[in-house]
């Protein structure tokens, strides 16, 4: 044996871009060796792994060793001394321009993964030691030869300090010797290799489950004749399983097979791909498998979620969220080689990737397309299990039509409903209330059109069909009210508090009226504020501003934050309501008096001059007065007060009045609605 058997020309650089900065995961590092046992024929594999134990930890900047190691065996063709030295220890050698190696393997002709012969320096990522033992070559009557060394990476950092001291001259014959170690040289029965990790930087082996995953991302083989095998070396460990692909649920429908669907480039040439293209019936948690795998020779090229297509197609959200796919396309690493070094993406700028990119986006388009309806009948069927919408509808109205309308209208709504949030509970409850409270409308609607088609066929009417209509649209009509007037009631309460609390300011309460006018009157709804509403408004601010030289301001919405209006204006039943407020516990005196005199004088001079909105308010104006007392000591304006007051002009309220009349008013519908039960036949 020579002084030195085994000899690597290597650089620290090429150490560290292609080991410690490419590959830092346990998974990447375990992958890369497996990729060099299917290169070398193997058909089993098995590693043996500390599952989810942390294999070195650092504190206070020393690392500590758990003790553990990593071990990759294979029964591939193995190799001798000779060839370790020929071709594992030329790093970079592109093996597929040899035609002792070539683009296939040695006996099964497999496509070979490897191709720029840097996978070998991959498990310096995770550790310091990386140790080779292979017996190979051809069979003899002692077997075949072992080749045994070791690779350290502190003995290649100390070799490449001390050649950069060398002469040019000196450097030619320096080189890297890994240490051979004791099974150098000797026979085993079989061919095969097993590969050891020690010394480890601080990294973690993931879970069982995790680990298993990632492995099984990174192959795309689909072979019988190839199989990995990992087995835990942990204190109690885990079973040992065998990795397997990941089947993911798809969504019926969406799947797409591209085996005859090639990649067109700019020049007409057809490159063949395999495999599929769907929407998962979930929104993928687990990354590896979130979006479109392209697998080249068995081996992870990228991942992708859109191949580059930009945002704003139809069905954008859901194919981002649901796309899964496995694509192969062998030759992206044939001609020439267009995967990046770190194998996680392709060269998409190339002609070859821009063409496959093109292709790609057509495929999402179309998958988009087929998972849309799918998705939406899944996330109904899921918003109705976590709402309860049956029950709480049966709790709630115990009647079967209304209950049918819930859950046909739920149904509708839930398909539009936001996956991300169905595990909300806010969420939830807030969509399952908003369809509860419409229901008992459509139901009304519906069954009007019902009454409506019923008079319209032949002028013949069903006398018991419509009696069953009747009933049905006054349970509906008692529902609805019901739900405005809880809702009202809420409203009351927070206006209750509001009068009763001494810091309320004036421009809440007017913003509250102004909103809800039924807290003045019962009977008052709101108007949508159409556009003649709005032009009187605007026109009346503007006549008031030039005939008395004063702004004015007569609505919340047209209101500076830090300002709040002198009066607002509501639109009810074709008439003007000017609404003049003192706050709670306030006196309205002769000051106030002077000034709602002016705004009244104002209306009456300003609707005389301009008749278009004396006709689109024929019942002109009046003024609500919401004050807590009278207080006027001047003689005249009590009179002038009254004198509003005889004419209906002006209708003064206390704020208790306000509160207890609209009270009293929606609690004889909240007694309506209870009576619901009672009604049914």
């Amino acid at each position: 044996m020579t002084e030195h058997p085994y000899t690597m020309h290597i650089e620290r650089t090429i150490v560290d871009d292609l080991g410690l900065k490419l590959y830092d995961k346990v998974s990447a590092v375990v992958a890369e060796i497996i990729a060099n046992s299917y290169d070398a024929d193997a058909e089993r594999v098995k590693v043996e792994i500390p599952l989810g134990k942390a294999l070195a930890i650092k504190k206070g900047g020393k690392i500590f060793q758990s003790g553990y190691c990593i071990k990759v065996h294979d029964d591939g063709y193995g190799m001798t001394p000779e060839e370790a030295n020929d071709f594992y220890l030329m790093v970079g050698r592109h093996r597929r321009e040899y035609k002792d190696q070539g683009e296939f393997s040695r006996e099964k002709k497999r496509p070979v993964t490897g191709r720029k012969g840097i996978g070998k320096l991959a498990p310096f990522g995770v550790c310091k030691t990386i140790e080779i033992r292979s017996a190979g070559g051809k069979e003899t009557s002692k077997g075949y030869k072992v080749t045994h060394f070791q690779l350290d990476y502190n003995d290649i950092i100390n070799y490449v300090k001390e050649k950069s001291k060398k002469s040019k001259e000196e450097q030619v014959d320096y080189d890297y010797h890994p240490k051979p170690l004791e099974d150098d040289g000797k026979w085993d029965k079989k061919p095969g290799t097993i590969i050891t990790l020690k010394n480890f930087l601080p990294k973690k082996v993931p879970d069982k489950e995790t680990f298993g995953r990632q492995l099984s991302y990174r192959f795309g083989l689909g072979t019988t004749d190839f199989t990995i095998k990992v087995k835990d070396t942990k204190e109690n460990p885990e079973p040992e399983f065998s990795i397997q692909e990941v089947k993911i649920p798809l969504m019926e429908g969406t799947k797409i097979d591209v085996k005859n669907r090639p990649v067109i480039t700019d020049s007409g040439e057809k490159m063949p791909v395999r495999g599929w293209v769907g929407m998962s019936k979930t929104s993928y948690k687990f990354e590896e498998f979130a979006g479109v795998r392209i697998y080249v020779r068995g081996k992870i090229a990228s991942l992708t979620r859109d191949f580059g297509l930009p945002s704003g197609f139809a069905g954008e959200f859901v194919a981002r969220s649901y796309l899964v796919g496995e694509i192969h396309a062998d030759w992206l690493d044939e001609k020439e080689d267009l995967i990046q070094t770190h194998r996680q993406d392709i060269l998409w700028s190339s002609e070859l990737g821009q063409a496959f990119s093109k292709w790609g986006r057509e495929i999402i388009k179309e998958v988009a397309k087929a998972g849309r309806e799918p998705r939406r009948v899944q996330v109904c069927e899921q918003f109705l299990v976590k709402s309860d919408l049956k029950k709480i509808a049966h709790n709630r109205y115990n009647d079967p039509e209304l209950e049918k309308t819930v859950l046909d209208l739920g149904e509708k709504i839930g398909k539009f409903a936001s996956e991300d949030e169905l595990e909300d509970d806010d969420y939830i409850d807030g969509l399952r209330e908003i369809i509860l409270t419409v229901a008992p409308h459509k139901l009304l609607i519906d069954t009007f059109k019902k009454i409506q088609d019923m008079a319209d066929r032949n002028g013949k009417v069903d006398l018991k069909e419509l009696i069953k209509l009747f009933q049905t649209s006054k349970i509906a009509q008692l529902a609805s009210y019901g739900q405005i007037v809880s809702e009202k009631i809420k409203v009351i309460d927070i206006f209750k508090k509001s009068i009763r609390d001494d810091k309320v300011e004036e421009k809440q309460l007017q913003s509250l009226l102004e909103n809800a006018p039924w807290l003045i009157d019962p009977k008052w709804e709101p108007i949508t504020a159409n556009q003649q509403f709005k032009s009187f408004r605007d026109a009346f601010q503007a006549w008031f501003k030039k005939k008395y030289k004063k702004e004015i301001i007569t609505s919340i919405s047209l209101c500076h934050p830090d300002k709040r209006p002198d009066f607002i204006f509501l639109h009810i039943e074709n008439s003007i309501k000017l609404v003049e407020i003192k706050p709670p516990k306030h006196a309205f005196n002769d000051e106030d008096w002077k000034r709602l005199n002016c705004y009244d004088d104002a209306m009456e001079e300003f609707l005389k001059a301009n008749k278009s909105y004396r006709d689109a308010f024929p019942r002109s104006f009046n003024i609500i007065l919401i004050a807590d007392s009278i207080k006027l000591k001047d003689t005249s304006n009590k009179k002038a007060f009254e004198s509003l007051e005889g004419k209906c002009r002006l209708i003064p309220k206390t704020w208790e009045d306000l509160l207890n009349d609209t009270t009293q008013f929606h609690k004889s519908f909240l007694d309506a609605r209870d009576s619901l039960e009672g009604v049914k036949s």
